[in-house]
């Protein structure tokens, strides 16, 4: 028996599956990404926060939170939801969870973002944020605020 597990990045199917479905005649491929990214945002979400999978990933049943959660794995969420394909405002609403993922409103209550180097830390870990600060983690909190930025300034 497989254990069947939720890694990281796993909204760039789903980002992936809506830029297919938003082609005129697609509907049905773009009903199912919408389906998939609805599914990981429940999954991964804990109340009002963020609660993403850590970097070696979630088997069904495991408990929860899990650590060494990775700011990519956030950032792609932010995408997928910020895709254009409906208008929707819950999708808003799940960026916007996203970015404060990234000040704080995650599983031990510790921004990410470094007020001093405006950069971002490689992890989120039980004991407090991985010190690192890598270019794939910057580009993900930035990322994230740019769709948040945007949808801030866009009314749905």
């Amino acid at each position: 028996m497989s254990t069947q597990t939720i890694s990281y990045a796993n909204a760039v199917l789903a980002e992936a599956l809506l830029a297919v479905g938003s082609i005129p005649g697609k509907e049905r491929i773009l009903a199912n990404g919408l389906a998939m990214l609805r599914w990981l945002l429940a999954t991964e979400t804990a109340g009002d926060r963020l609660s993403v999978p850590p970097v070696d990933g979630w088997a069904i049943g495991e408990p929860r939170p899990g650590f060494d959660q990775q700011p990519v794995e956030v950032a792609c969420l932010a995408d997928a939801c910020a895709y254009d394909a409906t208008g929707d405002r819950h999708w808003k609403d799940a960026v916007m969870l996203c970015e404060a993922w990234f000040r704080g409103s995650n599983d031990i209550g510790v921004p990410l973002l470094d007020p001093d180097s405006f950069g971002c830390s490689n992890g989120l870990e039980a004991t407090g944020r991985n010190e690192n600060q890598g270019a794939e983690s910057t580009l993900a909190l930035i990322s994230t605020q740019q769709q948040a930025r945007r949808l801030t300034r866009e009314p749905l």
